[in-house]
């Protein structure tokens, strides 16, 4: 099996896959087996080393029992005969991944009547309904620029703020970091439209004890690209020198830069951290949003789809001086949530504790450079990022009463 072994890695070296299988040019991932790999901690940290940083895996995801991961049919015999000698068992868990990108094109249907949440949307359109929503609600909702992006997009939010004649505290709210995590932007544009439309007391409640600073998409120009050419797409649009592009931009904030879970290899299809802290617009903008925003008293940040709550910090076992209140703030708002949909989510804990170490994060940054109180992770649900359209409306409603726990929570320990 080490002949084996070897042969496969000369015979693969540094090979780059190319997911050229398309439908009008988008990338369907046919015959891409998706692979579900477990065994003792050192073999898996050796394989998944090894794999990762030599080869273009599409999709990756650790966790403590094991990982999922995407395989081109070129490097089957490499992922088995790495899994063999390393004393790791795999077992395939689908056979053909475009099947899964089928059925979601075929499950999304748009209609005529403006937006909607039974169809996942393109920047330009989500765009459009925060427009929309801030002609629709001028005493309250202001569009605002959060940043840029590397392709000359805005980086659009909604701020949603009521007027009573005091100063609030500040609510932010990042979403779609992430290009492939459609589920995100499409959850938070449902919340805005509950924020400002929504007759249950608690929610108008909710609404006018902030001022909400809203993101859907700030990674618009890797979201775009998702949407339109590669549904596995995770990273921003900026090119390397070497021809790749893109660089993860969880990874690329200013705080312990590169330290965990990122790559210095501008290759690397997930975990790409940058040439530098904040070399990407994108994070180095909307930073610079962030920082110009008095009393910001929360940041929550929306991913998929781990399906847990994740406190800082991200890279480490360091818990911050307020831990013991994220936790029962975070109880209460997955308790809140559980109400809806009885789907259980993990947690809340810190990333190094539940998930993975991760450091370049923005949730990170914020708590460290901000002194921002309130901050969270909230991995929402799905299954490799695909989630049916048709059932956006759940975890609309289950993500809008969880922010109702939290809320009401912090109220009871005294934050506002």
């Amino acid at each position: 099996m080490i002949i084996f072994y070897l042969f496969a890695c000369l015979s693969l070296s540094l090979l780059q896959t190319c997911l050229t299988d398309n439908d009008n040019n988008y990338k369907m991932y046919s015959n891409h087996r998706m692979y579900y790999i477990e065994g003792h901690e050192e073999g898996m940290d050796k394989a998944m080393d090894f794999l990762t940083k030599n080869y273009e895996i599409p999709y990756h995801s650790r966790s403590e029992k094991g990982c999922h991961m995407l395989v081109a049919p070129e490097l089957v015999p490499l992922v088995e005969g790495i899994s063999y000698t390393h004393g790791l068992n795999t077992k395939v868990i689908l056979n053909d991944f475009s099947e899964l990108i089928r059925n979601e094109k075929n499950r999304t249907s748009r209609t005529n009547d403006g937006f909607s949440w039974t169809a996942y949307y393109d920047v330009d359109d989500i765009y459009n309904y925060l427009q929309n929503m801030s002609d629709q609600h001028p005493q309250w909702a202001q569009l605002v620029v959060g940043g840029q992006s590397y392709e000359g997009r805005q980086i659009l939010g909604l701020r949603i703020n009521t007027p009573t004649g005091v100063d609030k505290p500040v609510m932010f709210i990042e979403s779609g970091i992430h290009a492939r995590e459609w589920i995100t932007p499409a959850t938070t544009t449902y919340f805005i439209n509950e924020l400002l439309t929504s007759p249950d007391p608690e929610i108008m409640e909710m609404r006018d004890q902030f001022d909400w600073h809203i993101f859907p998409t700030v990674n618009p120009d890797g979201y775009h690209y998702s949407y339109t050419r590669d549904r596995m797409w995770r990273k921003t649009r900026s090119p390397s020198e070497n021809g790749c592009y893109g660089a993860d931009p969880n990874r690329n904030w200013d705080y312990n830069w590169l330290d965990y879970g990122s790559s210095s290899n501008p290759c690397n299809y997930q975990t790409y951290a940058g040439s530098k802290p904040f070399s990407e617009i994108e994070t180095r903008s909307l930073s610079e949003y962030i920082s110009g925003l008095e009393n910001m008293l929360g940041y929550i940040a929306f991913h998929a789809d781990a399906q847990m709550l994740l406190l800082p910090y991200s890279d480490s076992s360091e818990h911050v001086d307020n831990y013991d209140d994220l936790k029962q703030i975070g109880d209460a708002s997955l308790s809140r949530g559980y109400a809806v949909n009885k789907a259980k989510y993990d947690g809340p804990g810190t990333a190094s504790e539940i998930l993975y170490k991760a450091s370049g994060g923005s949730i990170d940054w914020v708590r460290y450079t901000q002194g921002t109180r309130l901050v969270y992770v909230y991995e929402l649900r799905g299954r490799f990022f695909q989630w049916p359209a048709s059932r956006i409306h759940e975890q609309g409603d289950e993500v809008t009463q969880m922010m109702v726990g939290l809320v009401s929570e912090a109220r009871n320990l005294g934050y506002f």
